[in-house]
């Protein structure tokens, strides 16, 4: 494509926002970013503080807070998932481990959910009460696809699920012990701020998806594949690969400005949307300090603070919701590969409440671009074509 090509070749009226940046592009009912983070009206603090996650799935789907009795059933279900995960999808993992124990716990899942699109033959949306059902088996299956993934890429036998709410369970699969409350609570706080954040790109990547009249499990896995990019939900893997490479507080400066000078991008830190900083790292960070305190944990958060000083004081940016969870998930027990995953475990919530509005009030979703190659050319025959030159692609 040439970049350069003449002016005349674009309408003079036509305008552009590389990236979608501060395009507004549909409505929600689901989460605001008007002022601050809020999920159905409520704040995402009053949420966070709670950390209960499957209260907030339930009310991302449903729209309203379940009673004790909602809640309840609403766990029983999703344990219920996650526990009977189809046999064919359990072979199929187990044989794909053995062709590629080292495949990305975000392939396994992209594939999983599409191996179940596939069983549970979902091939256009149904009504919303079966769309919602299909919702709460993916908040269940979704967890122990990824620990099954997990034990069979390191050739264990597949654990059975918890008899525990989602986060103690998920917790104890990936780790393999029984965890400590605060070590629950910090994790399901992590799942309660990753849950939902209005249209990010692997939302709107589902809800595209959906648009065309596309069945949700298909939605579903165009959104996995987005959030596995570095700069959406892979970014707090690489953050704690950073803070590894650093080591200490004493390399801290030197190797921001290595950063910096060589026009890198330094994870955890900047938001599209959050200009004076992201309230979820701010809520979560929080949490860092305490649950490390009296360990050797205490040097990883000297040295984040480190971080945070200078990227505010050379850049003027502050962390994101990255910056923090790695750091969590690292005190956790948690290996690098499955932070991306929890992502994915925690987003199902609000990726499945986004594709059924969508699928609500559905207009297929269909953007312009702007044209910025050749000008009108005459066809040449293959003949009397000279050599061409090399295209910018």
């Amino acid at each position: 494509m040439n970049m350069n090509a003449a002016p005349n070749a674009l309408p003079a009226e036509a305008t552009m926002t590389r990236g979608l940046a501060g395009v507004t592009a549909g409505r929600t009912a689901i989460s605001s970013l008007a002022g601050e983070l809020r999920y159905r009206g409520y704040s995402i603090e009053s949420l966070a503080q709670a950390s209960d996650f499957e209260d907030v799935a339930y009310l991302l789907l449903h729209g309203e807070l379940a009673t004790k009795k909602e809640h309840d059933a609403f766990v029983g279900r999703i344990r219920d998932s996650a526990t009977s995960l189809d046999k064919t999808l359990v072979q199929s993992l187990t044989l794909l481990a053995q062709r590629q124990s080292s495949a990305s716990p975000m392939d396994a899942l992209r594939s999983g959910i599409s191996i179940l699109g596939q069983i549970q033959l979902d091939q256009t949306p149904g009504i919303h009460a079966l769309l919602i059902a299909q919702a709460e088996r993916l908040l269940g299956e979704t967890p122990s696809i990824l620990a099954a993934w997990m034990d069979a890429s390191s050739n264990r036998p597949i654990a059975p699920w918890p008899n525990a709410p989602l986060a103690d369970s998920l917790l104890e699969r990936l780790t393999g012990r029984q965890p400590s409350q605060s070590h629950i609570q910090a994790f399901g706080t992590t799942l309660v701020l990753y849950a939902e954040h209005e249209f990010n790109a692997s939302t709107f990547a589902a809800r595209t998806v959906v648009s065309t009249g596309s069945d949700m499990h298909s939605g579903v896995t165009a959104a996995i594949g987005a959030l596995k990019g570095p700069l959406h939900g892979g970014a707090n893997e690489q953050v704690l690969e950073q803070l590894s490479e650093i080591g200490s507080v004493d390399r801290a400066e030197a190797w921001v400005s290595e950063q910096l000078s060589a026009k890198r991008v330094i994870m955890g830190f900047g938001h599209r949307v959050y200009k004076d900083g992201d309230p979820r790292a701010v809520l979560l960070g929080r949490m860092c300090r305490s649950l490390v305190q009296g360990t050797d944990g205490e040097r990883l958060e000297d040295l984040a603070d480190t971080i945070e000083q200078l990227m505010l004081q050379r850049k003027g940016l502050r962390p994101n919701l990255d910056w923090p969870a790695a750091r969590i998930y690292h005190a956790l027990g948690l290996p690098i590969r499955v932070f991306t995953p929890i992502f994915v475990v925690a987003r199902m919530s609000g990726w499945t409440a986004h594709i059924i509005e969508q699928i609500g009030d559905n207009r297929l979703i269909r953007p312009m671009s702007l044209y910025c190659g050749e000008s009108p050319r005459d066809f040449v025959s293959l003949e009397t074509r000279s050599a061409s030159g090399a295209s910018c692609f």
